[in-house]
């Protein structure tokens, strides 16, 4: 069982809250099974164990409404912390995907593949994170796996305990309000914080849409792939933002470290050009 065939969606036929505490119970049991020995490669279960913790969230995001105010906080302080526990393996896969992508662009024996190799190795493999063993990796993922069991019983218990349930409806309203003012601060500023919040709620509002529709029609099938793509290049942007980040904290800044800060400027410029036209179809 993957994070991807965790059944996210409330059915036709189901209340909201069995459709809610069902899936808790597949994001949970899919968290354990991620920890049981296997011969998959480590990288990819940590990014199913974020992929886990974000639906979980997303789950308590829908159900705020009808959450104490206290299992609430518990809940997300919890899941926030499991994230944590796979950041730096996060950060490290993005900022291998993203160098890897500049250097499959630049011409071979160019001067920007030459500098991007360079970097690479600094940022890359001579990191503390890539050096981590797997039995280090395993049992990061074994905690944080386990902290979102203990939040999923926790909001389970509290879910249990409710009448009351929030609209789906209004829930996808108000993701999609919260997106669409978070991409209109994004372009009036142009920070990379706010862009970047803009991604996070490009997210919340797919996962919403993905909650809520278990029978797309084809009208609100298109919204949800514009959403998608949307949310994927808004976070293509965030990876580079994580490798710019990385390369500035060193100082001084080598010549390859401000060559590889060019090529990333101008992808960055393409991203938030092609994420702004695909808000506008949203």
């Amino acid at each position: 069982m993957s994070a991807s065939s965790v059944l996210c969606v409330i059915e036709a036929h189901e209340k909201i809250k069995d459709g809610f505490v069902r899936m808790l119970g597949e994001i949970a049991a899919c968290g354990q099974v991620l920890t049981r020995p296997s011969r998959e490669p480590m990288g990819g279960l940590i990014h199913e164990g974020r992929l886990l913790i974000k639906r979980a969230r997303a789950l308590l995001w829908f159900a705020r409404p009808a959450m104490g105010s206290t299992t609430h906080t518990r809940a997300l302080t919890r899941l926030r912390r499991g994230a944590g526990l796979l950041a730096d393996q996060r950060d490290l896969a993005v900022m291998q995907a993203t160098l890897e992508e500049l250097a499959s662009q630049a011409p071979p024996d160019s001067r920007d593949r030459a500098a991007l190799e360079e970097v690479f190795q600094k940022l890359v493999r001579d990191s503390t994170a890539g050096g981590a063993t797997k039995k280090k990796l395993r049992q990061m993922l074994q905690k944080a796996m386990r902290i979102l069991r203990q939040s999923v019983n926790d909001i389970q218990r509290s879910a249990a305990r409710r009448a009351t349930w929030p609209s789906p409806c209004e829930r996808v309203k108000k993701a999609f309000h919260e997106m669409c003012h978070a991409g209109k601060q994004a372009r009036r500023t142009g920070r990379d914080a706010d862009f970047h919040e803009w991604r996070k709620k490009a997210k919340r509002l797919l996962y919403q849409l993905e909650l809520t529709q278990p029978e797309p029609g084809r009208r609100m099938a298109r919204v949800m792939e514009r959403v998608a793509k949307l949310q994927d290049t808004l976070g293509a942007d965030h990876d580079g933002v994580v490798v710019e980040d990385c390369l500035r904290s060193q100082i001084p800044l080598s010549p390859s470290a401000r060559r590889v800060l060019r090529l990333l400027k101008k992808r960055k410029a393409r991203l938030r050009k092609k994420a702004c036209k695909i808000a506008r179809r949203v």
